[in-house]
C-alpha cells in the first residue's frame, strides 16, 4: 500500500461517518444566527443601506464563544480518534512497511480533513446568509457603526473580503496544528479519549488569559504564549490585535514543526501491535 491508498482508507473509515454530518446544522444555525444579528443592525443603525454576507461571517467566525466553544469543540470530536490505530489499522502499517510513511500520512490526513471541515462548515453558513444578504467587498453603514455589528479591528484595517481570509486561514492553521497535538497525545496514552479531552481542556483554557490574571489577551511576552492570541483573528469588539499577525504564523509554524517531529519520534517507538483499541 502507498500513501495514497492509505488516505483513501482513512476518507473512507473516518469521514464517511455519521458523525460528520454535524457541521452541516451547526453552519446552518450558526448562519441564521448571523445573518439575523446583521439584519436587526442593518434595521436598526442603517435601515437604507445592504448586509453584507462577508460582514455575517466575521461577526459569527470573529466571536470567541463561537471559535472556541462550538466549532474548534466540534472540529475536536471529528478528529479525536484517528490514533491510535484499531486492530485493521494496525494491518495497514505492516502494509505500508514504514511507521514514519505511515505518520506523514496521518499528517496529511488531518490536513486535509481540515480543509473538509471547512468546506462543509462554510458552505452550510454561507446558505441561511446568501439567502439574505450578497457578497460586498465595502463595508455597510452598519458594520461601521460602532453601536451597530461592530467589527471593530476588521472594519478600520481591512476589507471585508480580505478580513474574510484573514480570519479563515487562522482557522485553518489552528484547526490544522490543534488536530496534529490530538493525535500526539492520543498516541502518547494509546487511548483515542485522551487527545479529545485534552483537547477540549486547551479550548477552554484558551479563553482565562494568563495564569497570574491582567488583561484578557495577556501582558508582554505571556502575550505570544496564549493560544486566543492565535486561534482567533481578533476578537470582534478589539480595534487592534494583541500582537502582530506574522507573530501569529510563527507560533502555528513553531507548533507544527514540533508535533511532526514529535510524531515521527513517537512513532517509531511506540510498539503498534500492543495496543488493545477496539475499532471505532
Amino acid at each position: 500500500m502507498n500513501i495514497h491508498g492509505f488516505l483513501k482508507y482513512q476518507f473512507n473509515h473516518f469521514i464517511l461517518r455519521r458523525r460528520w454530518i454535524l457541521p452541516i446544522p451547526v453552519g446552518l444555525c450558526l448562519g441564521y444566527w448571523a445573518q439575523k444579528v446583521i439584519q436587526s443592525a442593518v434595521s436598526s443603525y442603517a435601515p437604507a443601506s445592504q448586509g453584507n454576507a462577508l460582514e455575517a461571517f466575521i461577526w459569527a467566525f470573529g466571536k470567541p464563544e463561537i471559535v472556541y466553544f462550538v466549532v474548534s469543540v466540534l472540529w475536536i470530536f471529528l478528529i479525536s480518534d484517528l490514533t491510535p490505530e484499531g486492530s485493521f489499522g494496525q494491518q495497514i502499517i505492516l502494509r505500508l512497511g514504514s511507521r514514519s510513511t505511515w505518520w506523514m500520512g496521518k499528517v496529511l490526513f488531518v490536513l486535509l480533513s481540515t480543509f473538509a471541515y471547512a468546506l462543509v462548515l462554510m458552505t452550510s453558513f454561507f446558505i441561511p446568509v446568501l439567502s439574505k444578504y450578497p457578497f460586498s467587498e465595502t463595508w455597510s453603514t452598519a458594520s461601521l457603526n460602532s453601536s451597530g455589528i461592530n467589527l471593530g479591528y476588521s472594519t478600520m484595517n481591512s476589507s471585508p473580503l480580505q478580513a474574510f481570509w484573514n480570519i479563515l486561514l487562522f482557522l485553518l492553521i489552528g484547526w490544522f496544528a490543534i488536530g496534529l497535538l490530538v493525535q500526539i497525545i492520543n498516541l502518547i496514552f494509546k487511548q483515542r479519549w485522551a487527545g479529545f479531552l485534552s483537547g477540549i481542556i486547551i479550548i477552554i483554557c484558551s479563553m482565562l488569559g494568563a495564569i497570574d490574571g491582567g488583561p484578557i489577551g495577556g501582558n508582554g511576552i505571556t502575550s505570544f504564549f496564549l493560544l486566543q492570541n492565535h486561534l482567533e483573528f481578533t476578537p470582534l469588539w478589539v480595534p487592534e490585535r494583541v500582537i502582530p499577525e506574522i507573530y501569529s504564523w510563527i507560533f502555528w509554524a513553531v507548533w507544527v514543526l514540533v508535533c511532526l517531529v514529535t510524531g515521527f519520534i513517537i512513532s517509531r517507538r511506540t510498539n503498534f501491535y500492543a495496543v488493545k483499541q477496539e475499532e471505532g
